[in-house]
């Protein structure tokens, strides 16, 4: 058992009323951070980076712990009169925050979030942004409206220097200090490692039509929804566990669009001239058209229709369904190692030059001849998948 995640555990219960309750909890979160420090070490992480990897799998354990009396409470006991002013306090802080902007002072948008949805949609000509939760905001002088969360690891080890605290154990205890500290500021501010529930954290951006600013957005756990907007130059969405839809008129050719989410789904209806679309276990689905568009998957799904010039897309064990509505002038490249694939042509073709290979999947190409040279060429390697080609 080591020492230090017994002590992590302990600082964390620090402001609880002792229980049966809270003791049968405390021994079951201190054996769980135990097994995953032990596990973590095991697969070759350092002790600091395992230590650091269990305190970030506390985070959300103070909304556990708000249902138990604290400390104090249990002494003073509880006045119902006096609770509900808090109650009505925290109702209101709850409520949207609204600002309102002239268009003309926005030109870009940047946000660094933790687990805050963020939806921008079209407005009649208003410019305005609506927020829930513990969203930061500012308006920089050239136009960058920023927008930002204050990690739960950075609360959590504001201050904390863990390269000189694992030199002694003198060090390491004054580190354990500062953690304490930073926990205790948590809950007596009435704050949580999570920014609050589920839903609690948003922001709404309402944007006229006729503006068109540079966006890059990334949030860990939180959506992205961009809806029948046009964005500038830069468009650049991120999200970890979060899922992403985008809808802009086709007929507006974007310059460059980057997306990508880890275990988040992506939903995209848009046209540009460069696109990277990445994820990891998340399912892909586009419409639309893309001079040249790359799309890369571990074990999502793929599903994308529309005109392209040039795609790549490449996937692990996930299908891929590909169907060009035109191509005069095409090249796709698709491989998989597992995952299935199945590319649709559209009527006009009827050759294609192709490099296809599997080598336990079946390969059938259908209603297209197979030449040296085409408008349309196409390259698809599979390990055990299926290919077609219709």
């Amino acid at each position: 058992m080591n020492e230090k995640v017994t002590q992590m555990v302990s600082l964390l219960f620090k402001e609880t009323a002792p229980s049966e309750e809270v003791q049968r909890l405390q021994e079951e979160v201190l054996n769980n951070c135990q097994d995953r420090f032990a596990d973590l070490v095991a697969s070759g992480l350092s002790e600091e980076e395992s230590l650091a990897a269990v305190m970030e799998s506390l985070k959300g354990m103070d909304e556990v712990l708000k249902e138990y009396p604290r400390k104090e409470e249990a002494c003073a006991g509880s006045n119902p009169e006096e609770q509900e002013p808090e109650e009505e306090e925290t109702q209101e802080k709850k409520g949207p925050s609204l600002f309102n902007f002239s268009p003309e002072e926005i030109r870009a948008i940047e946000g660094q979030l933790s687990d805050c949805d963020v939806e921008i949609v079209a407005s009649d000509g208003e410019c305005s942004l609506e927020k829930w939760g513990d969203v930061h905001m500012k308006l920089d002088e050239d136009g960058t409206l920023r927008l930002w969360q204050e990690t739960s690891s950075d609360n959590l080890l504001k201050g904390i220097s863990w390269e000189n605290s694992l030199d002694s154990f003198e060090h390491f205890g004054d580190a354990l200090n500062k953690l304490g500290q930073n926990l205790s500021n948590f809950f007596s501010k009435g704050l949580n490692l999570n920014f609050g529930e589920e839903g609690e954290c948003k922001v709404l951006l309402r944007l006229p039509e006729t503006l068109h600013p540079t966006i890059q957005i990334r949030t860990t756990s939180g959506d992205i929804s961009w809806q029948e907007l046009v964005p500038g130059e830069g468009f650049s969405l991120q999200t970890t566990s979060g899922d992403v839809d985008v809808r802009v008129d086709p007929a507006f050719l974007l310059p460059h669009v980057k997306v990508s989410t880890t275990s988040g789904d992506m939903e995209l209806a848009l046209s540009a001239e460069e696109a990277q679309i990445s994820s990891v276990s998340g399912d892909l689905t586009w419409e639309g058209e893309a001079r040249q568009v790359d799309m890369n998957t571990t074990s999502g799904d793929v599903e994308a229709v529309g005109s392209f010039r040039a795609v790549h897309v490449n996937t692990t064990s996930g299908d891929l369904s590909l169907e060009l509505t035109e191509a005069e002038e095409t090249e796709i490249q698709v491989s998989s190692v597992s995952g299935d694939i199945d590319l649709r042509l559209p009527g006009t073709v009827h050759e294609i030059a192709a490099s296809m290979h599997s080598i336990g999947g079946d390969i059938r190409c259908r209603g297209v001849d197979i030449v040296e040279e085409a408008a349309v060429r196409v390259t698809a390697n599979t390990v055990s998948g299926d290919l077609r080609i219709h």
